[in-house]
């Protein structure tokens, strides 16, 4: 299991440097894959000091005698953004290559999380005395992100780069598995690919995320106090709004901000929840100035990683919301919506789009021209339009027999189909290496 870039640990800890979803996947997928008699080792490159423990990022680190974390090394001992992974990667290889040749344990099969573990599984399976089956995982593409980004970023970001080395990748695996459906579509019409058809969504942990009831004296409300200035009770008392994810341009937190700053005065006490990581200094420093001033019926939380208290955190938020423009599919959003919370996103958050939805979509305008789509479990806006943002979550802060019925809905479209032990035994049988 090859997820070369960011941090990876057993306790992911979202919003360091390029980590965030993709290592709580290759983590949550690998559990379920020793519950089909596999071991696994995950690499990751390492090297280099951790940015939180201060840790060298070196060697094997076990979880049980299924399944280990392998730290492979090139001659940088420092931290290497994914998107400049090109120049290590024959040096990454040769470190995985020493390892495992030194052990002697035979590998069966090969899956590799995004274009630069996909890279290494390839040269790496192509000096195996007899090649294996590998199929890759790409969480993101890189036709996807040139189109949602600006131009003036495409060379910092190495875009035209990463499409090139995908396309030559595509014919030197066995299969590729899509997290969603716009990947798939992708894949197929921007690609030409033409393997099976592999579907491995994200999957929700169901004994982490899952209604619950939270007691008043529960440590979650004196967190949020701490990070919002507001009394304990006066938290208890607030419709919560929350999103959590990695600091990134493309997560829009500013969008978010704004269309709360902007609800309506006489609406219900309300509370924003959104993570901050001040590592990502300029946009920390831009988004916390617009926090500012929010009237005296609104404050915000800012929170950091909050990788323990996020599933109680979720269990008391009213609306989740998600204006990312680069989604792969919507992790937090799923992880909500199986906590009964219901979500307000952005058009570019596929798991929104494609599942929470539903059919029953009222398309509903507000004074200000702004349109979004009403639906089962979430309330879809135009990526990008503030006043839409604002739009919908005063829908869902003025109705409380729609939220709960939305949250309920929400919880229907993930649980049971989106479990790991249901798409994982899809996704072996596919592949032909179910056990018997």
């Amino acid at each position: 299991m090859i997820t070369n870039h960011g941090v990876h640990e057993w306790g992911v800890v979202p919003g360091l440097p390029d980590t965030g979803g993709q290592n709580v996947f290759v983590n949550q997928f690998t559990a379920s894959l020793t519950r089909f008699g596999y071991k696994i080792t995950i690499v990751n490159r390492g090297g280099y000091l951790h940015p939180v423990s201060g840790e060298w990022q070196r060697g094997v680190h076990y979880k049980d005698e299924n399944q280990r974390i392998l730290y492979i090394q090139d001659e940088r001992n420092e931290f290497v953004r994914k998107e400049d992974m090109h120049e290590q990667i024959p040096a990454l290889v040769e470190s995985l290559q020493g390892y495992l040749d030194g052990e002697g344990i035979p590998v069966n099969l090969i899956i590799s999380h995004y274009w630069d573990a996909a890279k290494i599984g390839v040269v790496f399976n192509d000096a195996l005395p007899a090649p294996v089956q590998h199929v890759w995982v790409p969480h993101s593409l890189g036709i996807l992100k040139k189109r949602n980004v600006n131009p003036d970023r495409w060379e910092i970001l190495r875009i035209d780069e990463r499409i090139n080395t995908e396309r030559n990748l595509i014919g030197k695996l066995d299969g590729i598995a899509a997290t969603s459906s716009v990947i798939r579509k992708t894949l197929i019409q921007d690609y030409g690919y033409e393997g099976p058809d592999l579907f491995l969504p994200p999957c929700v942990d169901t004994e982490r995320y899952h209604p619950r009831r939270v007691d008043e004296k529960d440590p979650i409300w004196e967190f949020l106090s701490q990070h919002s200035g507001l009394p304990p009770d006066e938290v208890r008392s607030c419709k919560i709004i929350t999103e959590i994810s990695r600091t990134d341009a493309t997560k829009r937190k500013d969008v978010l901000i704004k269309a709360f700053t902007n609800i309506d005065k006489d609406l219900p006490k309300r509370l924003l929840v959104v993570s901050i990581d001040d590592n990502k200094e300029a946009l920390a420093q831009k988004l916390r100035g617009l926090i500012g001033f929010t009237g005296k019926n609104a404050a915000v939380a800012v929170v950091g990683s909050i990788w323990d208290i996020l599933p109680t955190l979720y269990t008391v938020t009213d609306i989740y919301c998600t204006p990312s423009v680069m989604e792969g599919f919507g992790m937090s959003a799923q992880e909500a919506a199986a906590t009964a919370v219901p979500v307000v996103a952005s058009n570019l958050v596929p798991y929104v789009e494609e599942y929470l939805l539903g059919h029953d979509i009222e398309e509903v305008c507000n004074a200000c021209g702004s349109s979004v789509k009403v639906g089962n479990g979430a309330i879809v806006v135009q990526a990008d339009d503030i006043r839409g943002f604002t739009f919908a979550l005063e829908i869902l802060l003025k109705d409380d027999g729609l939220r709960q019925k939305m949250g309920e809905e929400a919880y229907h479209s993930t649980i049971p189909y989106f479990t790991w032990g249901n798409r994982v035994s899809r996704f072996l049988k596919m592949i032909g290496t179910l056990p018997e």
